[in-house]
């Protein structure tokens, strides 16, 4: 049962993917580039084992909320690259997560 929610979440995911590629799924409303490369990233976590509508970002940071060590050392990672990139500091997690995303997940994020 659990495989086939899995299948399901990778499915979902390569629809979505597929559709930004076509240029016709604009998600959060940002352009081309930037929609297509949030739903590889919600690819890569549906692979990964969460919700195909969710990016890494946010499962990383509802993690490190619940005390998880991944979340931890994953969000100090994409903080820093985030950091790299903006030229600031950033806490580039706690800015992604998304509330309503998450349930669909087979590995919990860290409810």
């Amino acid at each position: 049962m659990i495989l086939w929610f899995y299948l399901a979440n990778i499915c979902i995911g390569l629809w979505n993917l597929g559709r930004a590629t076509a240029n016709v799924y604009h998600p959060n409303g940002h352009g081309y580039f930037v929609g297509w490369w949030y739903c590889v990233d919600c690819l890569c976590n549906a692979i990964a084992g969460g919700d195909p509508d969710e990016t890494i970002s946010s499962r990383a940071g509802k993690a490190r909320a619940a005390g998880r060590e991944w979340g931890c050392i994953l969000c100090a990672f994409l903080g820093w690259v985030a950091t790299l990139i903006a030229g600031q500091p950033t806490d580039h997690c706690a800015e992604s997560i998304e509330t309503n995303e998450g349930s669909r997940a087979i590995i919990p994020d860290g409810d």
